[in-house]
């Protein structure tokens, strides 16, 4: 591992951020989708008690292939259009973290390719965010991507249409699956606690460093 934060970002050509709860406000509650979720294959007789899923779009995709065939497809279908509706319902009530996009300007200013990678919909991320294609290099929502992290395709994809390296590239985000995602990869983490993990859960995933806020990288980038 480099040594310090700066040297490492200066050895660095990409940056790759997550967005809730690293750039944004998290402002969504999970346990209530999971739960509408769970309520929504009760018709269709599964025992959600047995699924081996844990994230919640992993989890309607497992129900969806229990399910299989037309119904399946109907259910996943009705399950990710509840989970847009209420992740753009959030996204009105989130903003950005001050000093995210300053930081983002910074980091390309100074030669660093950036990239937003993120599980949420492209509409709820515009909806926070809406000059987000202006500012970043590549922003890979869920909606482009036919695996999302933690599997390695969201941040492989990242990687390889900013033209960048996973050894010369960086993941910071607030949650242990954005840690584990780049270690799939080859690449180094910084976490921050903005979300809901705190110090100890990103250093026992892997991060290489952590930080108050996303902003603070501001501190560690060379003159």
């Amino acid at each position: 591992m480099t040594h310090t934060l700066s040297s490492l970002i200066d050895a660095s050509q990409g940056i790759v951020f997550d967005f809730d709860g690293t750039l944004a406000e998290l402002t969504i509650e999970f346990p209530p989708l999971y739960t509408r979720v769970f309520e929504m294959s009760q018709k269709y007789n599964v025992d959600t008690t047995k699924l081996s899923e844990l994230y919640l779009i992993e989890v309607i995709n497992e129900i969806a292939s229990i399910i299989d065939g037309g119904d399946g497809a109907q259910f996943r279908k009705d399950a990710l259009n509840m989970i847009v509706t209420e992740e753009i319902a959030a996204a009105r009530n989130a903003s950005l973290f001050p000093g995210s996009r300053e930081l983002i300007r910074d980091l390309k200013a100074r030669g660093k390719r950036v990239s937003l990678v993120t599980r949420n919909c492209r509409d709820a991320v515009l909806t926070v965010y809406p000059e987000v294609y202006d500012d970043v290099d590549v922003f890979l929502p869920r909606d482009d991507v036919q695996r999302i992290k933690p599997d390695p395709e969201h941040l492989n994809r990242a990687l390889s249409l900013m033209g960048a390296t996973p050894t010369e590239s960086i993941m910071v985000g607030d949650h242990p699956i954005d840690v584990t995602s780049a270690q799939a990869v080859g690449m180094e983490s910084v976490g921050v606690l903005t979300g809901k993990a705190d110090h100890d859960d990103l250093i026992n995933a892997g991060a290489s460093f952590v930080l108050k806020r996303a902003s603070d990288l501001r501190k560690h980038l060379s003159e």
